[in-house]
């Protein structure tokens, strides 16, 4: 008998109708669908590589069979510990086809995101490049899957090869849409990371619906976002399910917007889903983007008017599209298509199909339209909850009184209001989340942290929004009165131990007593008037510091020199980042640079010394030291201007 494929096996199971008469094909049926109806049509562009649907057909298969074999199946877990790449996309495709969740934590997202998530789930294996990165103090280590050096290509050989010796590949089709599919690790008020869990039948619930704004037409989606970032999963089963292709940034050129407007450029894309803050920076690289742009959709932030405006400015035939959903509703629950830059406010919609949409009092009564209450998702968008925390679980998810039996409203924390021609707009927070270039921060999470040091007494993080991009400010107070607290380098350090790099506050600040108001609590309004005061004093440390390293290094007129650019390159540092506590070889992005502020940063350097650095070098300049460097080595010879200006951004 001839050896079925697995794509056959899979069409033949999706053919199969449910008690209603209607198919109803799974999401990995349906990514199997395309692979043998279209196995030549190009499934998925990354770092360099492009895959067609057979080829990622056969290397999830691959890697599937390498799971199994390591105890990878349903009601486990495949973590991700992989830079964006070939192979953790494969990855993402072999969880699925084990039955098994899958959780994505890149490398350089802190240990105690992967503590947390070890912890509350059953991991099966570890997926990662080098070195075993499971912290020793996990009681249980799951097994570890050492990628280094594999190409995806020997998978797809490794593939093939099965499929013609006649292996069968058990393909976890049958697993019940209750079971989970992935896990998006999230701030936690508490100071925990928590895990977020969506099954497969929310998931599939999520991407359904798309096609009413993204059309169904062949198209090519680039996401510009982390596959950490649940955002991804949007664009990537809409593509896989579709057939269409998938085509993702690299983390060189995710971070560098230029990059991305060529890759953009050069593969055509018809559909950007970006971060607003991001898509911000990628329209000033506006002449770099494909008039192949069928759609741009901003998701992750809210989105301004002056971004609606500035995107009919640079791409004036290209339609906009804003979704709003939290982690714990799938993706997205709500859209705003046709955004127009004559609204006064850009709403975020109306519930995709399958999602409802709730403006309730504290009663969980619903307010009458044009009110303000707090927003609540119900449907099938709504997870299971959080991995492992039941309780957590039972605070955020609340019986929906609305609903059928066993139904559950997700409390998102936003306060909304319905307009008269029934969308829905955001109006900010009723707790202490916030969003820094896209990520989701708990400021909680941040005091927790800072309050781990020993040299911390009390910490309490407030969100400026002042500047052109907002930032966190802490203060603190020392362990004793008359105490010193630790040094703004020693605590970056501690805080990278604890959260992602937007967690970290850019500015620190120390009290000998914290304001409190009436109700004893910390006093945030008290603290953001103080913001100024401690960013000045911040600059102020620096001008006197570099001052005295140059008037220290003044050796000759050439160490004189040296020293004047030290000090000036620091005092520019200062006035950019709003705070004078960067060493010399302290990195530009560890200390509060982000995308708008290395722009900054070349405008007041080229100000300075005209001509003698270019932006994009300040990718691989990123310290004072070096940037100093670089000015008196080159003083006197001026090069030519960057056409392509960069901008780098941290997601």
């Amino acid at each position: 008998m001839a050896h079925e494929s697995v794509e056959e096996r899979a069409e033949v199971r999706a053919a199969q109708p449910d008690a209603a008469g209607a198919p109803q094909p799974s999401l990995l049926e349906r990514f199997l669908r395309q692979a043998r109806r279209a196995p030549a049509a190009t499934a998925l562009i990354v770092g360099g590589v492009e895959l067609t649907y057979r080829e990622l057909d056969l290397a999830s298969a691959a890697l599937a069979d390498r799971l199994r074999r390591r105890g990878t199946g349903p009601g486990r877990l495949v973590c991700i510990r992989l830079e964006q790449n070939a192979l953790a996309v494969t990855g993402i495709l072999a969880a699925l086809r084990t039955g098994a969740a899958w959780a994505v934590v890149e490398p350089d997202q802190p240990p105690s995101r992967l503590r947390a998530l070890l912890a509350d789930t059953d991991c099966a294996v570890v997926i990662s490049s080098g070195p075993d990165p499971v912290p020793a103090s996990v009681p249980y280590a799951p097994d570890l899957l050492d990628v280094a050096g594999l190409e995806v290509r020997e998978l797809v050989l490794e593939g093939e090869a099965s499929l013609s010796a006649g292996t069968s590949y058990h393909d976890a089709t049958g697993v019940p849409d209750t079971a989970p599919a992935y896990i998006v690790c999230t701030s936690g008020s508490t100071g925990a990371p928590k895990g977020v869990m969506v099954s497969r039948g929310q998931l599939a619930t999520s991407i359904s619906p798309r096609g009413s704004v993204y059309g169904s037409g062949r198209s090519t989606f680039l996401m510009a976002m982390r596959m950490s970032f649940d955002g991804m999963l949007g664009g990537m089963f809409w593509s896989f399910a579709g057939g269409h292709t998938l085509l993702l940034p690299d983390e060189k050129q995710l971070k560098q917007v230029h990059e991305l407007a060529r890759l953009a450029r050069v593969f055509k894309a018809t559909h950007l889903i970006v971060v607003p803050s991001y898509y911000r920076a990628l329209l000033e690289e506006s002449r770099l983007l494909p008039d192949t742009l069928r759609l741009v959709v901003v998701a992750g932030e809210p989105c301004t008017q002056d971004l609606v405006r500035l995107h009919h400015e640079r791409l004036p035939g290209t339609p906009l599209a804003n979704e709003y959903g939290p982690t714990e509703t799938t993706i997205s629950c709500t859209v705003q298509p046709g955004l127009d830059p004559s609204w006064q406010r850009i709403p975020i919609g109306r519930p995709w199909e399958g999602a409802e949409a709730r403006v309730l009092d504290e009663r969980l009564r619903e307010v009458p339209a044009g009110e303000r209450g707090e927003l609540y998702i119900g449907g099938g968008f709504v997870a299971l909850g959080y991995a492992g925390q039941p309780g957590r679980t039972a605070e955020r998810f609340v019986a929906d009184p609305y609903g059928r039996p066993g139904a559950r409203l997700y409390r998102t924390g936003d306060i909304a209001h319905v307009d008269e021609t029934g969308a829905l707009h955001c109006h900010g927070r009723t707790d202490h989340q916030v969003k820094i270039r896209g990520t989701r921060v708990e400021l909680g999470e941040t005091e927790a942290a800072l309050e781990c040091h020993p040299g911390v007494g009390q910490a309490v993080v407030v969100h400026d929004t002042s500047g052109a991009e907002p930032r966190l400010v802490a203060f603190l107070t020392p362990v004793a009165p008359g105490d010193c607290t630790p040094s703004w380098p020693d605590l970056r350090a501690h805080c990278g131990d604890y959260l992602v790099e937007q967690a970290v506050p850019v500015l620190f600040h120390t009290l000998e007593r914290m304001p409190l108001n009436a109700s004893g609590k910390a006093d945030r309004a008290a603290l953001k008037a103080l913001i100024p005061e401690a960013a000045s004093g911040a600059r102020g440390a620096a001008v006197a510091r570099s001052g005295g390293e140059a008037d220290g290094a003044a050796r000759g007129e050439a160490a004189s020199a040296a020293a004047d650019h030290l000090r000036s390159v620091t005092e520019i540092w200062a006035a950019v980042l709003g705070h004078g506590e960067s060493r010399p070889h302290d990195n530009f992005f560890a200390v509060g640079g982000s995308s708008l502020r290395v722009i900054d940063l070349h405008k007041r350097l080229d100000q300075q010394w005209p001509g003698v650095l270019r932006v994009g070098e300040l990718f691989d300049l990123t310290t004072i030291s070096a940037q100093a460097e670089a000015v008196t080595s080159r003083l006197g010879a001026t090069g030519p201007g960057d056409e392509d200006l960069p901008a780098a951004y941290e997601l």
